[in-house]
């Protein structure tokens, strides 16, 4: 299921050929002892670092050790602007695929810890902490 997600999120990225939007799958993101997301995408020049979970349940759930990799990806992960030094960083992205019903995407902070659940929209989304939306009104649980 995570495989057929990875590679749709992956041609949407491709289709809208243009500079500056594109993304590529980096295999074996959940193994081996190096943090890695599922997919580092450029949206519109923004670096995204892209965790992706499917299920056909109401929700989908990312471990504290997931959501710790992630983060830790984005942290080691940083791109200098030649002309001016500036640090370019990912965004630590969730993509939350509910079969046959909706994608949802939430940008994780910086600072979480513990881990994460992602309710489909038409779920009761708010019990614990708070994940900023990236434009559809996400909220999410944590063991914070």
């Amino acid at each position: 299921m995570g495989y057929e997600g990875e590679y749709y999120l992956i041609r949407k990225f491709a289709v809208k050929d243009k500079p500056g939007t594109y993304a590529v799958r980096t295999p074996g993101s959940g193994a081996g002892k190096l943090p890695k997301p599922d997919i580092i995408a450029v949206d519109e020049g923004e670096l995204l670092a892209i965790e992706v979970k499917s299920s056909n349940k109401s929700y989908v759930a990312l471990n504290s050790s997931q959501v710790k990799r992630l983060l830790d990806f984005c942290r080691f992960f940083v791109v200098r602007c030649p002309h001016c030094g500036a640090e370019i960083r990912p965004k630590p992205i969730l993509a939350a695929r509910f079969l046959r019903k909706e994608w949802r995407f939430v940008e994780i902070p910086m600072d979480w810890e513990g881990s994460i659940i992602l309710r489909r929209a038409s779920s009761p989304t708010f019990v614990g902490g708070r994940l900023s939306s990236r434009g559809s009104g996400d909220e999410g649980e944590s063991s914070r």
